[in-house]
């Protein structure tokens, strides 16, 4: 199972062997304990992507938007549970890709926002508004319209 894993998140992150076991913390490690970790973090993945194919199928609409971080530091401020789980934003990168597909598969269509924190923290100073996960996805739909 370790090679399928290993496979399948170099091809999703972009990052070399030794690259992806080094941001996991496993370069040190030996193939059982590696194993199981890539194990566990592919299963950790799995969950919150069904999480994401949840919360489209509560949603009325058919389409929905999904927040890809690019900074380590905006993904443990907005998303600190997830990233607590995942650790890297090429994690989750690849979370944000399952997801995708996942929900393309179900018929929804799907648009990815980049999350720049200083242009959120802005708006959300401008609008006089608190963080929240519903106002980033308004954030990001007016930043997809270019609003």
């Amino acid at each position: 199972m370790t090679a399928k894993h290993m496979e399948l998140l170099q091809a999703e992150t972009g990052l070399s062997r030794d690259n992806l076991l080094e941001t996991l913390g496993l370069s040190n490690s030996d193939k059982k304990s590696t194993s199981l970790a890539l194990a566990k973090l592919d299963a950790t993945i799995e969950a919150y992507v069904l999480n994401e194919i949840d919360l489209f199928l509560a949603r009325i609409s058919n389409d929905t938007i999904l927040i890809r971080f690019i900074s380590e530091n905006d993904f443990a401020l907005y998303e600190p549970e997830i990233f607590n789980a995942l650790k890297h934003c090429s994690l989750q990168k690849v979370l944000i890709m399952r997801g995708k597909r996942a929900i393309e598969r179900i018929g929804g269509e799907v648009a990815i926002a980049f999350m720049d924190g200083r242009h959120y923290e802005t708006w959300l100073g401008v609008n006089d508004f608190d963080d929240n996960p519903e106002l980033r996805i308004t954030w990001a739909s007016q930043q997809i319209k270019g609003v």
